[in-house]
């Protein structure tokens, strides 16, 4: 085989396979506390990342961003602490959020539980606290 058509097989590879992994999008995710008094503690996680604990005040953000995995099996869970309850709560999951929120979901942390930003119409998709005790270690 000529050098010329080693070359253009070792980029019909790369343009077939490693440019499309290139390519991927980028997902964001905002988590916002508006919880009345006190602090919201979050503790946000995928298999992959762990983004550690935070505290945030009154109206304050948590933004991250990633790009899903190719299989389209990404997954972002949030322990929510707060005064009025806690819980376990998916935030971004590939084969559901791309319905709801698309690649930029906002959640806002409310007294009552978490709230989605849903597309297209805005309206919030609000959860009830799960009212579990303890963040995940």
């Amino acid at each position: 085989m000529s050098s010329f058509n080693i070359k253009l097989v070792v980029l019909s590879l790369y343009l077939l396979f490693i440019s499309p992994l290139e390519a991927r999008p980028t997902a964001h995710v905002n988590i916002i506390g508006n919880v009345d008094k006190g602090t919201l503690t979050i503790h946000c996680y995928s298999i992959d990342n762990d983004l550690g604990i935070h505290l945030l005040a009154y109206n304050q953000a948590f933004p991250f961003s990633f790009s899903p995995n190719i299989w389209g099996t990404t997954k972002f869970y949030c322990d929510f602490l707060t005064q009025f309850g806690s819980g376990n709560y998916a935030v971004y999951d590939n084969l559901m959020e791309t319905q709801r929120c698309g690649l930029n979901c906002v959640w806002y942390i409310k007294d009552n539980g978490p709230c989605l930003v849903t597309n297209p119409t805005h309206e919030l998709w609000c959860q009830p606290w799960k009212k579990t005790s303890e963040l995940r270690s």
